[in-house]
């Protein structure tokens, strides 16, 4: 902890980034644990693919690349969408190699590279043996390796679940991206000593059982009226463990793991929930014994994480110098709209590479503005640098908004263009009149609007647009109730009607509050009706008899259930709910709606019933011939063929039956698109905000366990959260290098099999860090201080 002031302080409270730690980060661990019982070098002839220059050596893999070209490689995107401007590297050939004995790749690389952002190499395997690698989505076999320019390292890559009975290639390669500020740059990359391994060191790497020389808990630690609990091995039911304090080493609990078996295995799980002290503590079993955790209030075991992840937002800034990352950049990423030219820099970058995507900035902006009302009192450093930050999304809302209803909203860019206007490279962003978009944009400012003191200067500024962008909005609605653009790369692209009402009677709710003018909240008392007619209300009979009611459909005709498989915004239902019932006068009305928030709370409640003893709420309910609904399939499922819709029905039947014709899915049904993040601090959202409307404090915890599930507590127990907790890895961070706080887009699934998956390879999408992440995070931080704050007024 003192360390981490240190950092703070160092970074002029986020003024330039935290300094990067990897001394317990996955790889770093790995090295030092490892035991090689046989090492053979990968020998033979390499040759050049892409562009750039290879040096022939016989002894070593030589490139050298200038950081761009004047034209994209021929069979790339020539309008430049998300590409860079080519590809340099090697391959080896093989005739159909065996690698199955081995389980690791080992290989030194020295990067002298000038004035190139983060310099980076891929390695990727192809395999044409059982299990075809790459896959059909180009995600699997591909590893991203962060480079320490000016310096020769050795990385270590884990191949123990890469299919591997018959490799038939081995390439190295990286993308020319442009350069710092467009300054005169090279690549310059030596691979030497290239190695296949056996370690005899086994990683987790798939599926919920834990390693028997491992203890999966929370690494941010556990509310001190919460349930605490650490799961291992079944080898260890029985067993006596201990509770210590780190402060004397003095035993302050004693207890037994007991046996837990439930749907996803069998486990040793030690409960100390009963135990609510405040300090900081280890778990030992034997010789086994966790890292140091605390117990303690919600803000003293997450004031860390907020500010790392407040860290990672700052230095994924578009168009402003991030000091060690690069300088003012994207100054020609633009839109074209009635003969005017509107630059497209600003807000935050998407993701591990550097498109923009405005709903996205949006949400962050309102998670951080939301963030620092609850931390007003508590801590005035973080609340004024949150209000900074904010700022600065706020300005790039302000600036994309064309009127009308017209916004500049999104672009696709993976390179440091040269920031002059007319050259090849430049960018062009999108620009739509979009209703949903208007509304979900103008709840975020009214939602901001209220978060913000009543003498914030800011609050006159949101308030002389928000009605005229909800009339906008509402107009181009009236004219096609429900209709989206057509646009695929959209961060709101698949949209059901469900949550378009959800989102417009939050908007309309939060305007009335504002304004207290009719209208709105006659608007709220009329769609709700609507809203509540796409909930299940009946109830589905299970086969253990009971009825299970609270989900949300797509829309009224109730045919296909609402899933969120990348991006998630579970959380508007609630936030809907959670609005109107501030609002709505009518009797019969509020009864049917505290009813609706009752059974959406039952709802998530059962869901965790299907991944104990692990916090992961479950993805939700399915119903087996859902895939035969074209229209809301393709929305939802994006760069698929037609064989999907054979994978729907087998990812379908890895889930659990739970009546006749429906199962629930731990994960949800994806294709190329992989990775639950989103999706379960959005439910968490759901959670925190259900768990204060009904006084239910199990609501409340299961948004709490959303975190430590991304901290630590998992079959891996790893951290998702770059140098928070222990174990964190590296991650897909191309574009700019690893950075404290990034969160990726989570862990996936093998092929279609419903239990976790979780390799060192670090590709797009699951392993690709996403600002978005970030936003949830200081939302759902902001409705657990909340919670806390009510308690305490309350006793």
């Amino acid at each position: 902890m003192k360390k981490f002031y240190q950092d703070l302080l160092a970074s002029h409270n986020l003024h330039k980034p935290l300094a990067v730690n990897k001394e317990e980060s996955f790889e770093s661990e790995s090295l030092k644990k490892e035991k090689i019982l046989q090492q053979v070098p990968i020998l033979g002839e390499w040759e050049q693919v892409g562009r750039g220059n290879f040096v022939k050596d016989s002894s070593l893999i030589h490139l050298k690349s200038p950081a761009r070209f004047e034209t994209y490689p021929a069979d790339w995107p020539q309008d430049g969408d998300y590409t860079s401007f080519g590809m340099i590297g090697a391959k080896r050939t093989f005739i159909n190699e065996n690698w199955e004995t081995f389980n690791q790749l080992k290989l030194v690389v020295t990067s002298h590279c000038k004035n190139i952002i983060n310099p980076a190499i891929t390695v990727s395997f192809t395999n044409d043996g059982k299990i075809k690698v790459p896959d059909k989505y180009d995600r699997e076999g591909h590893h991203v390796i962060n480079l320490e320019n000016k310096q020769t390292r050795e990385y270590r890559l884990d191949i123990s679940n890469l299919s591997r009975d018959a490799i038939s290639k081995l390439e190295i390669t990286f993308n020319a991206n442009g350069s710092y500020m467009d300054l005169p740059a090279d690549w310059d990359i030596v691979v030497e000593k290239i190695f296949l391994e056996t370690n005899q060191e086994n990683s987790n790497v798939k599926g919920w059982q834990i390693l028997k020389n491992d203890l999966s808990y929370s690494h941010i630690g556990y509310p001190k009226e919460s349930t605490k609990t650490v799961i291992a091995h079944s080898e260890l039911v029985g067993e006596k463990f201990l509770l210590i304090d780190e402060k004397n080493s003095e035993v302050i609990y004693k207890g037994q793991f007991q046996k837990f078996d439930k749907t996803v295995g069998t486990y040793a799980v030690a409960d100390f929930s009963d135990y609510k002290i405040k300090g900081q503590y280890f778990l030992q079993v034997g010789d086994l014994k966790t890292k140091i955790f605390k117990i303690d209030d919600y803000e003293n075991l997450l004031k860390t994480s907020l500010w790392k992840s407040l860290n990672f937002v700052f230095c994924e800034r578009c168009g402003c110098p991030v000091s060690g990352i690069h300088g003012t950049c994207h100054q020609d990423v633009f839109a074209e709209f009635n003969d005017r030219k509107i630059i497209f820099n600003g807000g935050w970058h998407d993701a591990g590479d550097l498109s923009q995507q405005l709903v996205q900035s949006a949400e962050v902006t309102l998670g951080i503005f939301e963030l620092a009302a609850k931390v007003k009192k508590s801590d005035p450093v973080l609340h004024a640098r949150l209000l900074e930050e904010g700022e600065w999304g706020l300005d790039f809302i302000f600036k994309t908004r064309l009127g009308n209803g017209y916004r500049v909203t999104s672009a696709g860019v993976s390179r440091w263009t040269d920031n002059q206007i007319g050259s090849m490279d430049d960018a062009r962003a999108r620009v739509h009149n979009s209703p949903y978009d208007n509304f979900l944009i103008t709840g975020i400012l009214a939602k901001i609007y209220l978060a913000l003191s009543a003498e914030a200067d800011l609050r006159e500024k949101i308030a002389s647009i928000l009605e005229i962008d909800y009339e906008d909005a509402l107009t181009e609605f009236e004219k096609a109730p429900f209709k989206h653009e057509p646009i695929s790369w959209e961060h709101t692209y698949s949209t059901s009607k469900s949550t378009y009402l959800a989102t417009m009677i939050w908007t309309a709710a939060l305007l009335y509050q504002i304004t207290d003018k009719f209208d709105y909240q006659l608007f709220v008392e009329q769609k709700l009706e609507d809203l509540l007619d796409c909930q299940e209300n009946e109830g589905i009979s299970l086969f253990d008899g009971s009825l299970l009611k609270g989900m949300f459909y797509r829309d009224e005709e109730k045919k296909v259930f609402q899933h969120f498989n990348h991006q998630a915004r579970e959380h508007l239902y609630a936030y809907a709910l959670a609005e109107a019932q501030k609002i709505v006068t009518d009797k019969s009305l509020s009864v049917k709606l505290l009813a609706a928030i009752s059974n959406y709370g039952d709802y998530l409640k059962y869901l965790m019933n299907f991944t104990a003893p692990y916090p992961m709420i479950a993805s939700g309910i399915y119903e087996k011939n859902e895939w035969q609904d074209k229209e809301s399939f393709d929305k939802q499922h994006l760069l698929v063929g037609p064989e999907a819709k054979i994978e729907f029905q087998e990812q379908l039947v890895a889930g659990e039956q739970i009546a006749a014709n429906y199962y629930i899915k731990r994960f949800p049904v994806w294709f190329s698109f992989r990775g639950n993040n989103a999706i379960v601090l959005s439910m968490a959202e759901s959670a925190a905000i259900l768990g204060k409307i009904l006084a239910d404090k199990s609501l409340t915890e299961i948004a709490y366990q959303q975190m430590e599930w991304l901290i630590g507590k998992n079959p891996f127990g790893q951290s998702m959260m770059f140098g928070e907790g222990h174990q964190f890895p590296e991650m897909y961070t191309v574009s700019s290098g690893e950075i404290v706080g990034e969160m990726p887009v989570g862990v996936q699934t093998f092929e279609n099999e419903d239990a976790p998956y979780w390799p060192q390879f670090n590709n797009a999408t699951y392993k690709e860090v996403w600002v978005g992440l970030a936003g949830k995070w200081f939302t759902l931080v902001s409705k657990l201080l909340e919670e806390e704050e009510y308690e305490k007024v309350i006793g």
